[in-house]
């Protein structure tokens, strides 16, 4: 198995080597990774504006090469399909980002975006995020990773369906504290909230940003279950047609542009 292994928090961050050390266990993998973060991105794509440069970084793994790009998460992507591999794609996988990706954030996510190059092209794609409770508690990316280890393992092996991303979020909790996976739906609102800044000027804003612990939600969706202790594994698709709103739009829409 070959895979590509990416992120938005940049080719330095400790999440994206903790990911790629656990996954050389299960196939080929290629670092292919912003040069600083990108958080927040979402599908943006640098081409469109500016040239984008590639380096070769030094990679802490044997057998694993890496390429910083001065680029967003989806520039890596389409690199790394394109022009860096050196053999097919079978597995795209993002991450480990610090932080959940949950809820109403996921479409501004570069992590989770990031994951819609290989989607469209029908290459099983994953994305893996922490859940911290505490900022001051142990990061555990070790724990995420085996997660994805061992998710990419049941993919290998085809007992996965692959034709969904699957968006992972992994509580930063020690092992023992973890109940268990659970299969998710996305919440009805997210983590990042826009606060007016107080003492500041009219047009000045101060970012919010919700503790998982703190935030309340139905049963069975992706912050329940990180709240609960669970890991969330949510199955995401983007069709973005509103089918059910076609019949009657073409019903209230027949005065319109008669003059054509």
């Amino acid at each position: 198995m070959n895979i590509l292994v990416t992120n938005d928090d940049g080719i330095s961050s400790q999440g994206i080597w903790a990911l790629a050390e656990a996954l050389s266990k299960v196939g080929n993998v290629l670092i292919v990774a912003p040069d600083k973060q990108q958080s927040g991105v979402g599908t943006s794509v640098s081409f469109l504006r500016e040239n984008v440069t590639i380096t070769e970084a030094s990679s802490t793994i044997v057998g694993v090469k890496a390429y910083a790009v001065s680029g967003t998460p989806s520039d890596c992507v389409i690199l790394g399909l394109r022009q860096l591999s050196q053999a097919h794609i079978d597995l795209l996988v993002s991450g480990i980002n610090y932080g959940p990706n949950v809820g109403r954030d996921i479409p501004y996510s570069g992590t989770v975006m990031a994951t819609l190059g290989g989607y469209f092209r029908k290459i099983p794609s994953m994305a893996v995020s922490l859940a911290f409770r505490d900022r001051n508690a142990p990061i555990r990316f070790d724990i995420a990773a085996r997660v994805a280890a061992s998710i990419a393992e049941n993919i290998k092996n085809g007992t996965m369906q692959t034709d969904a991303i699957l968006n992972v979020n992994v509580p930063s909790i020690s092992p023992e504290l973890i109940k268990g996976i659970r299969v998710t739906r996305t919440a009805d609102f997210g983590y990042v909230r826009l606060a007016d800044a107080i003492g500041k000027s009219a047009d000045s804003y101060d970012v919010k940003i919700g503790n998982p612990a703190e935030s309340k939600t139905e049963d069975n969706t992706d912050v329940w279950a990180i709240n609960a202790g669970y890991i969330s594994v949510t199955p995401l698709q983007f069709n973005i047609t509103h089918h059910d709103a076609i019949l009657s739009i073409k019903e209230n829409i027949q005065g319109i542009g008669n003059w054509f």
